[in-house]
């Protein structure tokens, strides 16, 4: 389950990405329209941490800066990508406030 524990709502994953340091774990869930977060143990094992919401409709694509402290998402049937700043220590994300608009963005990729 990439969702909150307990929900039974349609739901489709997107993109999962690991956080460079291999300590997060993020999925992008679309129709739930979350991020789903968790944290990854030395023994491999994940737990739930939380979710965050995307702030548009159906993340289809999900990326960390090379330095780890920012995530963007594309919301494919909103026609924006949204940007989130990574908590490192904890692996939540905290909305910045910042939208772009991009006709049905379907990935976001850092150069360099």
């Amino acid at each position: 389950m990439t969702t909150v524990p307990g929900y039974a709502g349609t739901n489709f994953a997107s993109e999962i990405v690991v956080s460079a340091d291999a300590r997060f774990l993020y999925v992008g869930n679309r129709l739930h329209n979350t991020i789903g977060i968790f944290a990854i143990a030395a023994d491999g094992l994940v737990r739930w941490v939380g979710e965050e919401w995307t702030r548009g409709d159906y993340p289809r694509n999900i990326a960390l800066d090379p330095t780890g402290n920012f995530m963007l998402v594309c919301n494919h049937r909103s026609d924006q990508v949204t940007v989130f700043r990574v908590d490192r220590a904890s692996g939540r994300l905290r909305f910045t406030d910042r939208y772009f608009a991009v006709g049905s963005p379907a990935m976001a990729m850092f150069l360099g």
